[in-house]
């Protein structure tokens, strides 16, 4: 799989509007398949076959982070904003049947 067909799968799941953000979709795709390998201590890449799951995750993951759910708490005095950085468990959740233990 290339990486545009890649891009192509996730904007279909994602069905963006306008396509201002591909260049984000497109650097986001190759930075989630290494977060994927990272959580599920096995290497997908794009050469390969990528499971379902991965991909959704990948869609999932930028959704997330496209979205204004990332802000947690603002405050107007003195302006503060508390972002949340961590993808919760319905985005990660497609990863668990490719998870494999590692052994130190």
């Amino acid at each position: 799989m290339t990486e545009q067909e890649m891009l192509a799968k996730v904007k279909a799941i994602l069905q963006p509007k306008t396509d201002k953000h591909d260049a984000y979709l497109q650097t986001m795709v190759s930075l989630l398949t290494e977060v994927a390998s990272d959580k599920c201590n096995q290497e997908f890449s794009l050469e390969r076959n990528m499971p379902a799951g991965v991909i959704l995750f990948i869609a999932k993951a930028c959704e997330f982070n496209m979205g204004s759910s990332t802000l947690r708490s603002r405050t107007t005095g003195n302006v503060s904003y508390s972002y949340n950085t961590e993808l919760p468990e319905s985005v990660t959740k497609s990863l668990a049947p490719y998870k494999r233990l590692r052994f130190v």
